[in-house]
């Protein structure tokens, strides 16, 4: 009896947990995203409309399969607060700004009007 509840306990626990490693990857690249745009703001003095937050918001959710779920604001939030902080830290020429401007030249620059 203990065998099988603990067999019947492990596999839905496997299964369960294999979704999650996909969707940390989502959330990650969500959050960095929204690092590149806050550096790009920071770094060159960018100022964008809705029209822009919505077209560059589209793209993102295009990058990451469309789905990361209730956690958006705070992985919003975080990226902001990692490409602030990381712009008072580091500067716009550190390497880490340089890689995230890279990102948001690529992805989401050609999107902004």
């Amino acid at each position: 009896m203990r065998k099988l509840f603990y067999g019947a306990l492990v596999l839905p626990l496997a299964i369960a947990a294999l979704p999650a490693a996909a969707d940390t990857d989502a959330e990650a690249l969500y959050s960095r995203y929204h690092e590149a745009i806050e550096v790009a703001k920071l770094c060159r003095n960018i100022t964008f409309d809705q029209g822009d937050i919505d077209r560059m918001a589209a793209v993102i959710h295009d990058k990451i399969g469309h789905d990361i779920g209730a956690k958006r604001l705070k992985l919003l939030t975080a990226g902001q607060r990692a490409g602030d902080d990381l712009v008072k830290s580091k500067g716009c020429e550190s390497d880490e700004a340089k890689s995230l401007l890279a990102l948001y030249d690529a992805d989401l620059a050609p999107v902004v009007d």
